[in-house]
Order: C-alpha cells, then sequence, then structure tokens
C-alpha cells in the first residue's frame, strides 16, 4: 500500500476511534510531508500535468517571438509597394499588420511579460500601432518618398519588441550554441 508504519493505538480505544487514529495519522504522514516529495523520485500526475501545461505555454510564446523575428523582415514590403505606387495595397497591408501581427502575436506576447519589460512592451505595441495608422495615412495620402522611413520605424519598434523575450524562453529554446 503506502508502506508507511504507523503507530496502532492502544487496544483500550473503542474500534472507531482506532481507526480514525490510524486514517488521521496514515493522511497526515502522506500529505504534510513535502520534504519527503522533494526526494520521492518521481512527480505525481498532477505535477506532471502541470509541467507539461507550462512546456506547452513557453513553445507558444517562443513561436510569437519567433513569428515577430520573421515578420520584422518582411516590413520591406511596404517600401516595394511604394516604389510600385501600389496606396491601396499600403493602406491594406498596414490594416492587415496591426489586425494581424500587433493585435494576435504581439500583444498576446506582450501579456506575458512582467515588470519594467511589460511596460516596455505596452510602449512599442502603442509605437507598432501608430507606425500602422502612419503609413496607413501616408498611403491614403500617397506620400510615397515618406514610407521607407515609416516602414523602418515599424520594423525597429518590432525588433526592439522581440528583443523583451523572456531569458527562460531564450535558454530553453534559443540557439545560444551558434
Amino acid at each position: 500500500m503506502l508502506g508507511l508504519l504507523v503507530a496502532l493505538p492502544s487496544l483500550k480505544a473503542p474500534a472507531a476511534a482506532s481507526r480514525r487514529a490510524v486514517l488521521g495519522a496514515a493522511s497526515s504522514a502522506v500529505f504534510a510531508a513535502p520534504a519527503f516529495a522533494a526526494e520521492k523520485g518521481y512527480i505525481t500526475l498532477d505535477e506532471y500535468n502541470k509541467k507539461k501545461a507550462e512546456a506547452k505555454k513557453d513553445e507558444a510564446l517562443y513561436g510569437q517571438f519567433e513569428s515577430l523575428r520573421e515578420r520584422a523582415a518582411q516590413t520591406g514590403e511596404f517600401d516595394k509597394l511604394a516604389e510600385k505606387g501600389d496606396f491601396s495595397g499600403i493602406s491594406n497591408l498596414a490594416r492587415n499588420w496591426d489586425a494581424s501581427i500587433r493585435k494576435e502575436v504581439l500583444e498576446v506576447a506582450m501579456k506575458s511579460l512582467d515588470g519594467s519589460d511589460r511596460k516596455k512592451g505596452e510602449a512599442l505595441n502603442n509605437a507598432v500601432l501608430d507606425d500602422c495608422k502612419k503609413l496607413n495615412k501616408l498611403a491614403q495620402a500617397g506620400a510615397k518618398d515618406d514610407v521607407p522611413a515609416a516602414s523602418a520605424a515599424l520594423r525597429g519598434h518590432v525588433e526592439e519588441f522581440y528583443q523583451l523575450e523572456p531569458r527562460r524562453i531564450q535558454e530553453k529554446f534559443g540557439l545560444s550554441d551558434l
């Protein structure tokens, strides 16, 4: 069973009381022994599930930061559209950046940050929003010469944001040996 040694109550006690005493001693020995839990050599199903959920959450977070790394390089598409004079394309791309990348990736990743990194992340999230709005306004105004500077600012803000990736994620998934 549990392999616990429990002192038996004296024979003078009624049977019901002795059963309670044995069960009480056994349950306190099992549930109130944190030192034993640390040295037990196995993990419980609950502990396993918690570790598994944490690993899944960390993997998703890594994916979000990795996506931002890739998306930062894609801001050059604004410049290509400006060269072609495709202002509706710039406007659509800016709105899509706001709706998909900023809201679905950057904001979700930002919520995982703590302390001063979270405040920096919030400021960068707002800067990315402003960059997207600026690109949209430039497209509406037909100011193709100003688009490269605005797309560079967007790229810079995204790059600055992904530098906030938590260290535990970098250590767990990063390629530090290269």
